[in-house]
């Protein structure tokens, strides 16, 4: 017997990224920011990538901004794929069974735009050529 299951809150580190598929299929991508207690009482955060299809994805183009706590619960899938120089890489990513918001809308926290803020991708140097292909 097999489970994967995954429950997850954190918060929006942006606003959802939106595309649709060739057959019209809308897909919501966004990152959550989870803390990460350890025995030495320093949090460390993980950055895990969401991904939502269809009506979730409406629901999290309409209703979800950077700074939303949510609870996701979902499936983890790992994406693997082979960069154009023959280097295999991984990514983790969660597909959405469920999104629900956890703090009111007056609770959302205000945060500055910066000018020099690193975006999640910079943080993995990733680039272009190391995508997956999807």
């Amino acid at each position: 017997m097999n489970y994967n299951k995954v429950v997850l809150v954190g918060r929006l580190t942006r606003d959802p990224e939106v595309k649709q598929t060739i057959n019209g299929t809308i897909v919501a991508t966004f990152t959550i920011a989870v803390n990460r207690s350890n025995k030495r009482d320093n949090d460390e955060v993980d950055f895990i990538r969401i991904v939502t299809f269809s009506r979730l994805a409406e629901f999290v183009q309409n209703y979800l901004t950077k700074g939303r706590l949510v609870l996701v619960e979902g499936k983890l899938r790992i994406n693997r794929w082979q960069t154009s120089d023959g280097q295999n890489r991984t990514t983790p990513e969660i597909w959405a069974d469920q999104v629900t918001f956890m703090d009111k809308k007056d609770d959302v926290p205000i945060v500055p735009e910066a000018e020099n803020e690193i975006e999640y991708d910079e943080l993995f140097d990733n680039n272009d050529s190391d995508e997956p292909p999807f």
